[in-house]
């Protein structure tokens, strides 16, 4: 139905197709009355006639569209119109020349100075929509777009939550991705932002480590993990100071996180200069008489509630993931003259990647399994490259 060419309210004229999946597609477009270039987010017509869907699609546009930040993708315009006799609801966003995260990371992890530089941007962003009283609730790196000049920018608000408005999801339901999940989505309908400070301590830990702290093979077992595993170690040569802020975000009670998205914003600022010592002792170990007197009743019953709240959250995850958070961008086929976007690195300068690698809006990786081990990027000085208009 959608194709290059087609024009949405004679304005917009889609052409090149970015990405897409079941709940629609994202297509770079001309905005023939300010003459410049778009992203057009475009749900699927059978969506738009799903009251809950629609609804959902036009809270993502009114809360994205409240954000004044530069590191929030910003909102144009958003509509509703017919195409060849079907109604489709589109969102006119800003083209972001660059990639996503999660594609910067299948290159291997990011090191320490320049994953706490990112993850100051990104709590500064989501500071300014917790500010608005909007929680993300989807923070992950195929949510991060990178700039050209290797600024952080959000996007895809699908399955933000207002706290101050009501409920859109269902009875049982539950809208998140499971690699990224805060443990208190599993037994509480409460969302406050500390599930995106808890997110944004995950995405930290993957460009670390370039992989997820808790990987299984079905929700289920991630949201299991998230909820009872410790957190792995991190390798032995990340400083005491990022450890740190990473380590606090993935507290399992929210308490005992970050208070705010600005106060790991600044901790991850001052975390590459910190004075502490870069060797820590290790985590006590309980006495075999200590684990003895654990009442064993307790223990497992424990284990029984945990694991019932892990199913739960797991199936709502498996029964919602054809919406979950609009999830729907997988990549295009290439497209020639794209610039190839340059992630932070320690020194300042931007990390040198794969001119092969095209850009695009965002994706989802299939899978929250391993990614690559490939040692972190050195820093080089920059190729010359074309730039675009």
């Amino acid at each position: 139905m959608l194709g290059a060419g087609t024009t949405l309210i004679d304005r917009y004229v889609l052409g090149d197709r970015l990405g897409g999946g079941g709940m629609g597609e994202v297509w770079r477009a001309d905005d023939l009355v300010l003459g410049r270039a778009v992203a057009v987010k475009v749900l699927m017509p059978a969506l738009t006639e799903n009251p809950a869907s629609a609804q959902r699609f036009q809270n993502e546009a009114r809360a994205m569209a409240t954000l004044r930040h530069p590191g929030v993708v910003d909102v144009y315009d958003y509509g509703t119109t017919e195409v060849e006799g079907r109604r489709v609801s589109f969102l006119v966003m800003e083209y972001v020349s660059g990639e996503s995260l999660d594609r910067v990371l299948r290159r291997g992890p990011l090191g320490p100075e320049a994953t706490m530089r990112l993850v100051a941007e990104v709590a500064d962003a989501l500071a300014a929509a917790h500010a608005q009283g909007i929680v993300h609730r989807d923070v992950k790196p195929a949510n991060l777009m990178v700039r050209p000049d290797g600024r952080v920018a959000l996007t895809d608000f699908g399955i933000a939550h207002s706290v101050s408005a009501g409920h859109l999801t269902a009875t049982g339901t539950m809208l998140c991705s499971a690699g990224y999940c805060a443990p208190e989505m599993a037994s509480s309908s409460d969302v406050t932002p500390a599930v995106d400070v808890y997110a944004l301590g995950v995405v930290a830990y993957e460009c670390l480590t370039g992989r997820l702290p808790f990987q299984g093979d079905t929700p289920v077992q991630i949201i299991f993990k998230h909820l009872n595993s410790p957190i792995p170690r991190l390798p032995d040569d990340v400083p005491p100071g990022p450890r740190h802020v990473v380590e606090r975000a993935l507290e399992k009670a929210p308490d005992a996180r970050w208070p705010s998205a600005p106060a790991m914003a600044e901790a991850a600022r001052r975390a590459p200069a910190s004075p502490l010592a870069h060797s820590e002792a290790p985590p006590p170990v309980p006495s075999p008489a200590a684990l003895s007197t654990s009442p064993v009743g307790i223990d497992a019953s424990r284990r029984r509630r945990t694991l019932r709240a892990a199913l739960t959250m797991a199936a709502a995850v498996a029964a919602t993931a054809g919406v979950a958070g609009f999830v729907w961008l997988r990549p295009a086929e290439p497209t020639t003259g794209t610039q190839v976007v340059q992630p932070p690195s320690i020194s300042g300068t931007p990390v040198d990647l794969d001119p092969a690698t095209p850009s695009v809006i965002r994706e989802e990786p299939a899978s929250p399994a391993k990614r690559s081990s490939t040692p972190r990027a050195t820093p080089t000085a920059p190729k010359p490259r074309p730039t675009t208009s």
